[in-house]
């Protein structure tokens, strides 16, 4: 789902459709929804409202399967208590964050979990302005970046996880960087532009 909202990056109606698609397939996409929602400028703040409203669409769509159920409020419940606090509280043998209950001795390492996910999610809402303007390699790289985060702090993990950030590493890692140059509306004073060409690096 995120492979098809960076193919259609340009309409953000869609980033915002396939972002929420793949946001309630896996939890760990819905941390690219600021860095997406503030794609390619941050200095437009209105240019949010059509990917939220892409995002409110498709939350909708996905969720109206609750309404399958003669109650909608009991099958909701049953969806909070089986995805969210499960995932939190989840054991894992696979973890370095979980080895003390394996192994006596060992250091119990969920405080610097703890520290490490307050700073990936501080880093979620930073590269969502920073830089203001994003080329789609920015994209791509940063999206990649804030999924290999999110695993790095995950507390269970599976080597089927790398699927979910491969192809942004692929496309950022074998882009041609002279093939990335954004072009800056930005003008001085005066009306002259300011930079013609900026290098995405």
């Amino acid at each position: 789902m995120l492979i098809f909202g960076f193919w259609l990056a340009t309409s953000a109606p869609a980033r915002g459709i396939f972002s929420a698609l793949a946001g309630w397939t896996k939890f760990g996409a819905l941390l690219l929804v600021p860095l997406w929602a503030t794609y390619p400028d941050a200095r437009r703040p209105r240019a949010v409202l059509p990917y939220a409203a892409g995002f409110l669409v498709a939350t909708l769509a996905v969720f109206s399967i609750l309404l399958l159920d003669a109650n909608p409020l009991h099958a909701a419940r049953v969806f909070w208590d089986r995805t969210i606090p499960e995932q939190i509280g989840r054991d894992s043998p696979f973890s370095l964050w979980d080895w003390r209950q394996y192994h006596a001795g060992l250091p119990d390492l969920h405080v610097l979990q703890y520290v490490f996910e307050g700073l990936l999610v501080a880093g979620a809402l930073l590269v969502a302005v920073v830089p203001r303007r994003k080329s789609p390699l920015q994209l791509a790289a940063l999206s990649a970046v804030l999924l290999l985060g999110f695993e790095v702090v995950l507390t269970h993990w599976f080597y089927g996880y790398i699927a979910w950030f491969f192809p942004f590493v692929a496309f950022a890692v074998l882009s041609p960087a002279s093939a990335e140059r954004v072009a800056v509306q930005a003008t001085e004073p005066h009306g002259r532009p300011a930079r013609e060409l900026v290098p995405a690096g």
